[in-house]
């Protein structure tokens, strides 16, 4: 299966800043590649505190990419995916209560008492251990070949630290955050791709007002 991140990020590196309302970091132009780069892709996984924090609905709106993806045999929206150690989720997000496809929550055994709430509204998975290799696994093991992953900052750290990543999209938006509490892109530790092992950049692009780079992370 394919796996690819996309990200925008302040050019200090940061995903979100520190207040309550949701960071807007990307231009109409961007988001415009975003959703064509969503509807692309079989499925799209977020984290359980970006559902918590910002409620994304995840579906595709725009006509024409609905009527491309039927033309390809596919779902007018694709499967969302999320994935929580706690369950804390309410049936109430626009995860659940949105879009024509399938949801699926990917949860760590053992499972909480409250699981079954969720279990009407969304396809449960659970497994031993949360990873990126354990829910890549079982996603392909569903038929899924293509996945987008945007975020959060512990989502995105997992799944490049356990070296699960085929390609990456960064947006830079040109203002600085400056928060040193707001959430960073990852967290410090050790990647397989470091100074010594280089991302191949497949391209530097203008897109409305920010900087996009697309990366080949190969082995």
């Amino acid at each position: 299966m394919k796996v690819i991140v996309s990200a925008a990020v302040s050019i200090d590196g940061y995903l979100d800043d520190t207040s309550p309302e949701r960071l807007v970091l990307s231009g109409a132009e961007d988001w415009a590649e975003v959703h064509r780069l969503r509807a692309e892709c079989d499925a799209i996984l977020v984290g359980a505190e970006t559902l918590r924090k910002d409620n994304p609905a995840l579906v595709i709106r725009d006509s024409v990419l609905r009527a491309e993806r039927i033309a390809r045999g596919q779902n007018p929206d694709q499967t969302k995916v999320t994935l929580s150690r706690t369950g804390r989720l309410s049936s109430d997000l626009r995860f659940f209560t949105e879009g024509e496809g399938e949801k699926v929550v990917f949860l760590q055994e053992p499972l909480p008492s409250t699981i079954h709430q969720l279990a009407e509204y969304a396809s449960i998975i659970s497994v031993p251990q949360l990873t990126a290799s354990s829910i890549v696994n079982e996603l392909e093991r569903r038929g899924c070949h293509s996945l987008l992953i945007e975020g959060g900052s512990q989502v995105l750290d997992m799944f490049f630290k356990e070296n699960r990543v085929d390609e990456f999209r960064l947006a830079i938006a040109p203002f600085f955050v400056g928060e040193s509490g707001a959430p960073r892109l990852v967290h410090e530790g050790a990647f397989p791709f470091d100074k010594e092992h280089r991302m191949t950049l497949l391209e530097a692009r203008k897109v409305g007002d920010m900087a996009v780079m697309h990366y080949k992370l190969e082995p």
